[in-house]
């Protein structure tokens, strides 16, 4: 009995993992939105690129990532699309192909219809017509729910071929955050045509681009970003030479004895000597929106900055409220970056925000040496005051009757009150020294904050 109810569970853990098994296959077959097809063309051919940002959906600045919706429009010229494509439409039609596999227009997808007797956009089958295979170099993720609208466009009157697709990816870029929050940033999303000898692709050549398309209305489209511009730039290189810079810049060419190595061999035959890579690269150009940042983090780091210069403010003996003050405002500024850290983005080196932090730190820590040794001065100076006070009332003791009968003939002053008198203009030239201290202090702590503040934000 025991061991039925072991085999039992043995045969429903293998059920569920015969469930639960394909599903990682049925995501990794999702293809990609530029699948090719056909018979290439006899003559290399230059593709024209536009591109159309629907809409920018995210910017991950946390995990260098975007997600977006773009148009790509690809078009060129093959003199044989019309006619293949009018073939592939009547072979469906006739019953002679037996499903279309690629419909001119994703609307036909699965309704495409036998009894349609005109060859429109939207009920046409566009099997035969040559389409190339673009790869997505840099994409992270195609999310499993998303909508690709495409379409194929192949008019009687002209030998142009169109094709278009509308492309909802997560892309890796690399950011530079060294301005944060005064930051532009490139968002790259990198496209090549599969590396051949004589690709069947001449080129790619900019055509038309626009930073919206499709989505009407007033407001922002992304939250903390403003895009600026979307640009086309194509490449072409040999494989040998692509090679060559990434293994050459970021790691170790290959080994002198490799019998086929991927490196270092000038004027090479062969797939890796004259491939060609011929691709292009769609950049998004975007601002980071900084009033926010301006607000929520610099104006109250500069406010608690500004409040520590009440420390050369206060009276010298008052050393426990100027220490306090600084104490107080540096634990205010540790709470702050706690909030601050939230909200920056993460990278491996100080910001402009990190850096304008790092100065208010240390104009806030330079209070307390400074309250110290303006202390240590001026309590030296009034007990050096008090000692000569002191020696002078003994010695005015000692010889004060004859100094009295001397006062009593010439001007009729004393010498206990000439002694206060200079007591108390000693005192005065003695309380100028801290006080020039102090005031020499705040005038160098603002100008540090404004000049760094000023030259960290213009990027300098």
């Amino acid at each position: 009995m025991k061991m039925t109810t072991e085999m039992a569970r043995g045969l429903g853990l293998l059920v569920l993992l015969c469930l639960v098994a394909p599903l990682p296959v049925a995501r990794s077959q999702m293809s990609l939105p530029f699948t090719g097809q056909g018979l290439e063309p006899a003559e290399p051919v230059d593709v024209y690129v536009s591109a159309m940002l629907e809409r920018l959906l995210d910017v991950d600045d946390k995990n260098y990532r975007f997600t977006n919706i773009v148009y790509v429009y690809l078009s060129w010229t093959d003199d044989r699309a019309h006619d293949l494509m009018m073939e592939s439409t009547r072979a469906y039609r006739n019953g002679t192909k037996e499903e279309c596999a690629r419909t001119c227009s994703s609307d036909s997808v699965g309704s495409l219809s036998r009894e349609s007797e005109g060859f429109h956009y939207h009920d046409t089958c566009c099997d035969g017509i040559w389409l190339p295979t673009i790869e997505m170099l840099n994409v992270y993720e195609l999310p499993e729910g998303r909508l690709q609208p495409y379409g194929i466009i192949k008019d009687e009157e002209s030998d142009a071929v169109a094709w278009w697709v509308a492309i909802h990816a997560t892309y890796f870029t690399p950011m530079d955050f060294h301005r944060f929050p005064f930051d532009h940033q490139e968002l790259d999303m990198q496209f090549s045509f599969t590396p051949e000898i004589d690709p069947a692709i001449k080129s790619f050549i900019p055509s038309a681009t626009s930073t919206r398309y499709l989505i009407r209305g007033e407001g922002d489209v992304i939250s903390g970003w403003d895009i600026t511009n979307i640009r086309v730039v194509p490449m072409k290189e040999s494989l040998q030479e692509e090679l060559d810079f990434f293994v050459g810049t970021y790691g170790n060419l290959s080994a002198a004895g490799d019998p086929a190595p991927i490196t270092g061999v000038p004027g090479r035959q062969g797939y890796i000597g004259k491939a060609e890579r011929v691709g292009f690269d769609i950049f998004i150009g975007i601002n980071r929106l900084s009033e926010y940042y301006v607000l929520g983090i610099i104006v109250p780091t500069l406010l608690l900055v500004a409040l520590s210069f009440i420390t050369y403010i206060i009276p010298v003996d008052s050393l426990d409220a100027r220490i306090g003050l600084n104490v107080t405002l540096f634990l205010a500024l540790t709470a702050l970056q706690f909030v601050i850290n939230e909200q920056m983005p993460k990278s491996s080196y100080p910001t402009t925000v990190t850096k304008i932090i790092v100065v208010s730190y240390i104009v806030v820590s330079f209070g307390v040496p400074e309250s110290i040794v303006v202390y240590a001065i001026a309590s030296g100076i009034d007990q050096r005051i008090e000692e000569e006070r002191e020696a002078a009332d003994k010695i005015a003791e000692e010889d004060g009757a004859e100094y009295l009968d001397e006062a009593e003939e010439g001007t009729g002053q004393t010498p206990r009150t000439m002694t206060r008198a200079m007591r108390f203009f000693r005192r005065k030239r003695s309380q100028k020294i801290p006080f020039i201290i102090d005031m020499a202090s705040l005038f160098a702590v603002v100008v540090i904050v404004v000049v760094s503040t000023t030259l960290l934000i213009m990027g300098i």
